[in-house]
């Protein structure tokens, strides 16, 4: 393989923009050599912001068979994730997706058969285990400090996408986005608890409402209750009506006190112990500058490039990406029936 990966977006809007692009752009293993979006002046401005060089395409299909590409990312409107990303792993391409990874179990399962089949790397972009905060919480939980853990809340909440991204009509479209709140919030926790914990989900019993944007067919607001295959319990939730604070918190409490990863202002990680008896708050290094102060900095592109090349493991695997998703489905089954249910491991 050729040192330098020849990378393309398929899909320029708002997560191409402060995270994809820029972390292409910085990545040395990297060459972005293709933009693709149905509206061509999304593409050609990331592409003279980020990539001069870069081909323009409308047409994603036309960009697969011409641009002789290693890698693509896919950040699309939901329903289109399992068929533009099946499509570019048949071409040839490695594929980092945005979340949820599919609509349906059915197309998480045969996204993840095609990448085996086809030899590529099929990676999840749940952005979250590569916050710095998160992936400092992990190494503490890891090390056993906390003891066994007992009870796990997450939270997920903003005011809805309409600000994220103004242009962003298809969230509110049951047809284009499959999910609310549940999916565009909700998975990002729900693949962290089972990320920061090492737990599957055994049983999921959930609600979900459209509360206040009536001119949707989606929820707005999602809650469930979950029970993870060793006995442990714990919430997750996820808002598309929280305002005038950041909700974006994951707190674990264990058997040798609580850990408190993105609660309080200013203190992205505490631990409060019981034994001994103290609070630590964790130094948590801030995301690294780049040239554009809008990019987030995550480095997801960058780790996506180097799983392809086999110097890294990938941060989230198909796989990882499809048991993420099995949750949201589980819980949106039993808020549509009433009942508790069971996931298959």
């Amino acid at each position: 393989m050729a040192e330098k990966l020849r990378v393309g977006m398929i899909g320029c809007g708002q997560i191409a923009r402060f995270l994809h692009v820029p972390d292409y752009a910085c990545c040395p293993q990297a060459e972005i050599v293709a933009l693709c979006d149905v509206l061509p002046a999304k593409a050609r401005a990331l592409a003279e912001r980020r990539a001069p060089g870069a081909r323009i395409y409308t047409d994603y299909k036309k960009m697969l068979k011409e641009a002789r590409l290693d890698a693509v990312t896919v950040a699309l409107p939901n329903y289109l994730h399992a068929p533009v990303t099946i499509a570019a792993l048949k071409a040839g391409c490695h594929v980092n997706v945005e979340k949820p990874m599919a609509c349906s179990a059915a197309e998480a399962q045969q996204m993840v058969a095609t990448a085996k089949r086809c030899k590529r790397l099929l990676n999840v972009n749940q952005s979250q285990r590569l916050f710095a905060p998160h992936v400092k919480a992990k190494e503490v939980i890891d090390s056993g400090i906390l003891g066994r853990i007992l009870h796990v809340t997450a939270m997920f909440g903003h005011p809805g996408p309409e600000g994220w991204s103004p242009t962003g009509k298809w969230f509110f479209r049951k047809k284009e986005a499959r999910f609310g709140a549940m999916a565009d919030l909700g998975v990002h926790k729900a693949d962290l608890v089972r990320y920061l914990t090492g737990k599957e989900v055994a049983e999921v019993c959930g609600f979900f409402e459209r509360l206040e944007k009536k001119r949707t067919d989606v929820e707005d607001n999602f809650v469930s209750a979950l029970k993870f295959t060793d006995g442990t319990v714990g919430t997750l939730c996820a808002s598309w009506t929280v305002k005038g604070m950041e909700a974006n918190y994951t707190i674990l409490h264990c058997a040798n006190g609580t850990l408190r990863v993105g609660e309080l202002p200013g203190q992205p990680l505490v631990a409060n112990l019981v034994n001994p008896a103290c609070e630590i708050v964790f130094d948590v290094p801030e995301p690294p500058t780049n040239e554009d102060d809008e990019a987030w900095g995550l480095d997801a592109s960058g780790a996506f490039v180097r799983a392809c090349l086999g110097l890294e493991a990938p941060y989230c695997p198909g796989e990882e990406g499809k048991r993420s998703l099995e949750v949201i489905l589980a819980a949106e089954k039993s808020a549509l029936t009433g009942r508790t249910v069971k996931l298959k491991h």
